[in-house]
Formats: C-alpha cells, sequence, structure tokens
C-alpha cells in the first residue's frame, strides 16, 4: 500500500465507503457493497472488467485499519466503530491519526521505502516546513523547491504530476493543507495551511477553558501531528528547525486567536516563552507563554 500513487484510494472514495458501512452498522458482504458504491455501468474503457475504484479503496481502508475484510464481509475497524453516517471530521481524525501511525512511518529518514503511508507523511512534513503566506504551490514549483531537501538515501517524496495531484487530494482531507482561494489557473495549487488539523487536535485534547503552559501544549501538538516543523517525523528526516516557531504551525496559533477557538497570553511572570513567526510585525516575532482553549460552542 502507497498513498500518492497508483492505485491506491483517494479519501473521498473512502469516506463514502466509510458513510455506508456506518449507516449499515452490520457486516456487509463485499459484493453488495459494490453493486451499490460501484455499480456494473461503471467499467473502464474497455468494458472488459469493472472499474478499480472500490477494490482500491478497500485496500486502502483495510491497510490503514479502518475497515476490516472478514471473508468479504466488510464492517468498519475499532477506531470508527460506532461511528455516525454524518461524521466527516470523525472520519478525516481517524484518518489522519491512521496515516500519522509510528508503527506504520519506521525508517522514515534512512530508507527509501515508500510502503505504507511513508510516501504521503514525507511530502507532508517537506510542505509543511513552507511558509503559509507565500504564494500557492503547484506542480512546477514543487519541483524547484523540494530539490536537496531530503537526504540521497530517502529521495524526493513528490517526484511527478500523479504523486502531487493525488497530494493534493491527501493533505486538505487530512487538515494539513488548503487549495488556494482563488484559483489562479486549472491545475490545484495547495498552501501549507495546517489550521484544520491543529484546531481538531486543541479542541479534542483541550476544550475545557483551563489556561497551560504554551510550550507543553506545543509538546502535544507535535505527539499528534508529527509532521509539522519540530515533530518527530520532520527531524527524522533532517528538515531545519529554529528558534522561532514555524511559520505554518505559527500561522495556525494565530488564525486560531483570531477566530477565538482559543486566547494567547504573555504574562510579565511567565517562566517560558515561545516565539511565533509574525511578519506583519518589525521583528517578524510574536511572543507568547499561555493558551486557554474556549472550545468548540464559542468558536
Amino acid at each position: 500500500m502507497v498513498l500518492i500513487n497508483e492505485p491506491a484510494s483517494i479519501p473521498a472514495y473512502m469516506w463514502g465507503v466509510v458513510r455506508y458501512l456506518a449507516d449499515a452498522d452490520r457486516p456487509v458482504p463485499a459484493i453488495t457493497a459494490r453493486a451499490l458504491l460501484c455499480p456494473e455501468p461503471l467499467r473502464a474503457p474497455d468494458a472488459a472488467r469493472l472499474d478499480p475504484t472500490f477494490d482500491n479503496t478497500i485496500a486502502t481502508l483495510t491497510g490503514l485499519g479502518l475497515v476490516e475484510d472478514d471473508d468479504d464481509h466488510l464492517s468498519l475497524g475499532p477506531a470508527l466503530a460506532g461511528a455516525a453516517p454524518d461524521d466527516l471530521d470523525g472520519f478525516r481524525r481517524e484518518l489522519r491519526r491512521a496515516v500519522l501511525d509510528p508503527a506504520r512511518n519506521t525508517d522514515l529518514g534512512t530508507s527509501k521505502s515508500q510502503s505504507g503511508p511513508r510516501d504521503l507523511v514525507r511530502a507532508l512534513a517537506w510542505f509543511l516546513a513552507l511558509d503559509p503566506l507565500e504564494p500557492a504551490l503547484g506542480t512546477v514549483e514543487i519541483e524547484q523547491r523540494q530539490r536537496g531537501a531530503f537526504a540521497d538515501d530517502v529521495g524526493r517524496a513528490l517526484v511527478n504530476e500523479t504523486r502531487w495531484n493525488r497530494f493534493t487530494y491527501w493533505a486538505p482531507a487530512l487538515g494539513l493543507a488548503a487549495t488556494e482561494l482563488v484559483p489562479s489557473e486549472q491545475r490545484t495549487k495547495l498552501v501549507p495551511d495546517c489550521t484544520e488539523a491543529v484546531r481538531q487536535c486543541m479542541l479534542s485534547r483541550y476544550a475545557d477553558r483551563q489556561t497551560r503552559d504554551l510550550s507543553e501544549v506545543l509538546e502535544a501538538i507535535w505527539q499528534d501531528l508529527p509532521v509539522l516543523p519540530g515533530g518527530r517525523y520532520s527531524r527524522e528526516l533532517g528538515l531545519p528547525v529554529a528558534d522561532v516557531l514555524a511559520p505554518s504551525l505559527s500561522f495556525a496559533l494565530l488564525r486560531g486567536g483570531e477566530a477565538a477557538w482559543w486566547r494567547l497570553d504573555n504574562p510579565a511572570d511567565a517562566p517560558r516563552t515561545v516565539l511565533l513567526t509574525d511578519p506583519g510585525r518589525a521583528d517578524g516575532v510574536r511572543r507568547f507563554s499561555e493558551i486557554t482553549v474556549w472550545g468548540p460552542q464559542d468558536g
């Protein structure tokens, strides 16, 4: 299984299967699920075989442990058991956890292996080290910017247009990128905006109005989202770590503060201060030491 190369599925198709199984709330024969989700008229151009979309989707879901296939009967895996058919955010959260699972991402910085989600994870770590305030990136820009990013033993993650095309589906679905606000051309361009993933992480952990040390909260964010600059996967891949928090994570925290999902403070007696990147300031940084997460009812 790989995720940004053929024949892996993409999240939109995976959500269709998960929603169907959640609504059924019981094991469903694979032949029944195929008949409904990928009916017979959907055939390859030569009409000699069924379209592979369904098989690829099931293979990707079972490979990530989100769906179980027991004697050709499909059901949701433990992470999604009991999920509501309309809980798209829950699906995206569990999909992200499965993709970033350490057990599926060993040897990221020492091997060229692309098996499992490694190809996607390497691409995410590199992409999130970029600045979300720069112009959106497409295939041409990616080819130029990615050179020399990783050691020769690892190689580039986004090496062709097929991988980039699939990346444009996966990264936004995981809450780790956003499409440009006004499309400049037909091909999709992305911005390294991790706001949605950070928001879900914060609200799932801290939506209790308690004030916490920001540096400790950052450690939890890096644990949940190790592809962010400063996180485990980013460091394993040798990507740069600076004293000032990286632009992508700084942007997410500042945007969350402006949206009133949380409040960032810097009391005079705080023992530790975190420097956030803020190009709008004269010195390029903002200083905070505490964070209070309000919760979804206030966002």
